[in-house]
């Protein structure tokens, strides 16, 4: 080897060595962030409104599912609720007033029934002092006294009891299968908004994963944006430079394709290493590594997913 380059060599060795800015730095890349879309309920697709590549807007419909079985549960609902409201009503009135006269007909008859024993025993008993009846005659006509009586007493105090309303915690019981049924309604109607699903930010459809049709699940996403301004950058460090790094910290993200630089915090920091994608391994990057995401401070920055960067710590 000519001696003049092995010195250059050398020399451009020692200068990377001593150069701050070598050891602070490391290759990242560019990569899109991704909304999935789903709903919570199991319903069929009824229409997929947009299409793979698509640009959507805030509040563009994306999709409409079959929302039939969820009318027909509210209009279920809103009719147990007025029942359950009907039975409230009835508790803190008390007993009706067609009740109330039918039981007013029997305290009637038993007041009656009672004047005409009493008067009978009085008679009976004029008898017996006169030995035309028995004792025993007596005793069967004050026991039949003593019947009416107590079916009198009776039935005057299950009308006392009546006009009254429901017991408090009758009363409270009552409200509170109301007030469940009211937060059924209101998450059925919910349901029933979420049913056309709307995008939640200005974006690109990246992919549609289901088809009219189709049942939705919970957790199961039915298609994916890339929203506007969301880019992310990536890369890797290792567990020397794991502990100068802090959420929010700055750093310097330079593009080598077009030689431009860009200001980025940091927002994540992963809490465990991994091994270093092969494209980014160089004599830099350990063979174990964590995780590190940026975004830009200038969201309105537009670099394809996957342009190669230049980071500086």
């Amino acid at each position: 080897m000519n001696s003049k380059i092995l010195i250059y060599i050398i020399i451009n060795i020692f200068t990377l060595s001593g150069c701050e800015d070598y050891k602070n730095s490391t290759m990242g890349y560019i990569e899109d962030e991704y909304i999935y879309i789903s709903i919570g309920n199991s319903l069929e697709i009824k229409n997929i409104d947009v299409n793979k590549g698509n640009k959507v807007k805030i509040g563009d419909v994306l999709f409409k599912t079959d929302d039939y079985t969820l009318r027909k549960t509210g209009e279920k609902l809103e009719r147990d609720k007025k029942y359950e409201e009907a039975i409230l009503r009835n508790m803190e009135k008390g007993i009706r007033k067609s009740e109330r006269d039918l039981i007013d007909i029997d305290i009637d008859r038993l007041q009656k029934e009672i004047v005409k024993a009493e008067s009978t025993l009085e008679r009976k008993r004029k008898l017996l002092d006169k030995g035309f009846l028995s004792k025993e005659d007596i005793e069967t006509e004050e026991l039949n006294l003593n019947i009416k009586r107590n079916s009198l007493k009776k039935i005057t105090a299950e009308l006392n009891n009546k006009l009254l309303p429901a017991r408090v915690d009758e009363l409270i019981a009552q409200k509170i299968k109301i007030d469940k049924i009211n937060i059924d309604i209101e998450n059925n109607k919910y349901d029933i908004s979420q049913a056309e699903v709307k995008s939640p930010t200005d974006g690109i459809i990246h992919d549609i994963l289901r088809k009219k049709g189709e049942l939705t699940s919970l957790g199961s996403p039915v298609l994916i944006i890339v929203p506007e301004k969301g880019k992310k950058i990536k890369f890797y460090i290792n567990r020397k430079k794991l502990y100068k790094i802090n959420i929010n910290d700055s750093i310097l993200v330079r593009v080598n394709d077009i030689n431009e630089e860009y200001n980025a915090v940091i927002d994540y920091v992963s809490p465990k290493p991994e091994y270093t994608p092969p494209m980014l391994y160089d004599d830099k990057n350990d063979t174990l590594v964590y995780l590190i995401e940026a975004k830009f401070r200038d969201k309105n920055i537009e670099l394809p997913a996957g342009t190669p960067v230049e980071i500086t710590l």
